[in-house]
């Protein structure tokens, strides 16, 4: 699959990589382990220094390739 990225008003070219499907697991972990972290967060259970302190030990643990585009 190609990927054409704009950045500048110019298109960049690249190749995808497929991903595993223990790649997609721990993309799918990591989802799920970020959205409780979050709601624990909105319920006000941890403070904001923890959700980013928990939020880089679960991208350390699941090494997730789309964390960079997820908000």
């Amino acid at each position: 699959m190609n990927i054409i990225e704009v950045k500048d008003g110019s298109p960049i070219k690249g190749e995808t990589e497929p991903m595993s499907e223990e790649q997609l697991q721990k993309e799918y972990d990591f989802y799920i382990a970020e959205s409780i972290v979050g709601m624990l967060y909105k319920e006000g259970k941890i403070t904001q220094d923890e959700l980013h302190k928990i939020s880089a030990l679960n991208r350390q643990k699941f090494s997730p390739k789309l964390a960079e585009i997820m908000p």
